[in-house]
């Protein structure tokens, strides 16, 4: 791929893919929507029309797919795309992996495993993606390397170092718990804020972080915060020094935040397993033209997100 003539900080303006958006409380919560979007991907692509299900937003797009296809013009018709973490994700050029469902619903919106994804446990000691080295030109990955542990967060991006080409991206989401501690010490800051607020808010930052902070009192995880100067890293360093469990994965609960990330550690940890750099973006900027779609990609709580494209 070309990146030189990419443009990063591009408004959202000027990547607008012509769709018609539904918002319903219903969308989120049921199984039909998931089934409609994979039906609609499958068979009325081709006639000019896609779609999408966020049940982040309770949101259904109907897009042109037309106007997506356009996004691939850089691209053959034989490469290859991987989307880990796909969940309700469905798109005709791409293939899913995900971990299997936990509950009813989770399955329903994953679809047929070995269809519309195949099963994967990225916390295998033993993890091998069952694709060729040097075989993938896009790899998709939003919200999923904060549910598994550091040491299998590591192992699978080497994984995905060694299935992607030369040149190839792969496209991250995460949830911006730095900032989220930086708000936290501007509220601390002003002394006339009441006490329930700053209470409210610390307990929130906390668990989005880790989520299991959730089983502690106000007491224990104000103190974990005033330990650490209320700072990202620290605090997730220290409290899963004092709470180890805190940051194990559990098959039955893989939703769980057990791992921390920002710019800095995700540019110091690609470099160090070989890839060429990380470009820190915004949402819907990106080097790969296809994940300027925001009716498919990087709209996963993207008020609470930052996003990077890791290229070979």
């Amino acid at each position: 791929m070309k990146f030189s003539n990419i443009k990063l900080w591009t408004s959202q303006r000027n990547n607008t893919c012509k769709a018609i958006r539904i918002f319903s409380n219903s969308i989120g919560k049921s199984v039909f929507f998931s089934k409609l979007s994979r039906f609609i991907n499958k068979y009325l692509y081709k006639f000019g029309i896609g779609s999408s299900l966020n049940r982040y937003d309770n949101s259904f797009t109907f897009y042109s797919s037309k106007a997506d296809g356009n996004l691939y013009k850089d691209f053959k018709k034989s490469d290859k795309f991987i989307n880990f973490g796909s969940g309700a994700f469905f798109h005709k050029r791409w293939k899913n992996y995900d971990y299997p469902g936990q509950s009813n619903y989770y399955r329903s919106i994953q679809g047929s495993e070995g269809k519309d994804f195949y099963a994967i446990d990225l916390c295998s000691d033993n993890l091998s993606v069952p694709e060729l080295d040097e075989s993938i030109d896009l790899i998709y990955c939003s919200h999923t390397l904060e549910h598994i542990d550091h040491t299998s967060s590591i192992r699978f991006l080497k994984e995905c170092f060694r299935i992607l080409k030369k040149d190839g991206v792969i496209r991250v989401a995460l949830p911006n718990t730095k900032n989220d501690f930086f708000l936290l010490r501007c509220l601390f800051s002003q002394s006339l804020i009441a006490d329930d607020i700053k209470e409210n808010y610390l307990r929130d930052v906390a668990s989005h972080i880790l989520t299991d902070t959730q089983k502690l009192s106000i007491k224990e995880i104000r103190d974990l915060s005033n330990n650490t100067d209320q700072k990202s890293y620290k605090f997730f360093n220290h409290t899963t020094k004092k709470y180890a469990n805190f940051a194990k994965f559990k098959m039955s609960n893989p939703e769980r935040h057990i791992n921390y990330w920002d710019f800095e550690n995700l540019i110091e940890i690609s470099s160090n397993i070989g890839f060429s750099y990380c470009i820190p973006c915004y949402q819907g900027s990106s080097v790969a033209l296809p994940f300027t779609n925001l009716h498919v990609f990087d709209n996963t709580e993207s008020q609470i997100s930052f996003y990077a494209d890791i290229i070979k």
